[in-house]
């Protein structure tokens, strides 16, 4: 590579205007997410290194996140957890990036990047039902006094509630041989209700930017309860659009 590589380029190679439609409802990774990907991705294409080892290492800052968030006792720890988060996010991007610019991708690293993607989607909301349990000055601590370890469970729950319609979204693809899902996977004809369940839930997206407000906050069993009920319905309506299609 004798040129200069820019983000520019790296966009123009690796966003189909297919992808781009599909992309775009997710506001938040799109405009601030994926261009932050582009630049980073830079120093990874004038290396070798492939882009299932950059999923492999994704998972290393998804394991950190967690623990930072479960173990955490102040504010700079559980800040450190969802930068651990924020990191996976980058990287998540940066595979992607590397395999379609340099035309390495594969079925093995789909879904390799795939696992990668359920396992931060699961320690995520986990992790921050476990900091909402070791955080005193949590708002609704009065309510569950008396069951201290709830949020652990509503946490534990919501991480559940995120990764199950997408399993069953992808088996119901290779098994029953449906294209679509349902409506589930072809986020170009989303309406606005889906279009907004995508955002909130987005854990590139919204998920995190929620997350580091509600650590600074002490709103952690807020943003776990909340989550809970909203990954539960969304849980629900796809996996009823699924089995429906």
């Amino acid at each position: 590579m004798n040129n200069m590589i820019t983000p520019k380029e790296i966009e123009q190679k690796t966003m189909s205007p297919e992808k781009r439609k599909s992309a775009k409802n997710d506001y938040f990774a799109f405009y601030i997410g994926r261009p932050l990907t582009y630049v980073l991705t830079i120093p990874f294409l004038y290396t070798n290194i492939s882009p299932n080892a950059v999923s492999y290492i994704s998972f290393v800052p998804t394991i950190v996140g967690f623990v930072l968030l479960a173990m955490g006792k102040n504010e700079l720890a559980l800040f450190g957890g969802w930068f651990a988060f924020f990191l996976w996010s980058m990287l998540d991007g940066i595979d992607g990036n590397i395999a379609r610019y340099k035309k390495q991708f594969s079925k093995m690293g789909d879904t390799l990047d795939a696992a990668a993607g359920y396992f931060a989607m699961a320690l995520i909301f986990f992790g921050a039902g476990i900091a909402a349990t070791n955080d005193a000055a949590c708002l609704l601590n009065n309510w569950f006094g008396s069951y201290p370890n709830v949020y652990t469970i509503f946490g534990g729950l919501s991480g559940m509630c995120t990764i199950m319609p997408r399993l069953i979204m992808h088996k119901a693809m290779t098994s029953i041989g449906s294209k679509d899902a349902g409506g589930m996977k072809d986020r170009t004809h989303y309406g606005v209700v889906k279009i907004l369940a995508l955002n909130i839930t987005s854990v590139p997206g919204m998920v995190q930017i929620l997350l580091l407000v509600c650590i600074f906050t002490h709103m952690l069993d807020l943003y776990t309860v909340a989550y809970f009920f909203i990954n539960l319905a969304v849980m629900v309506i796809s996996m009823r659009s699924i089995f429906k299609g």
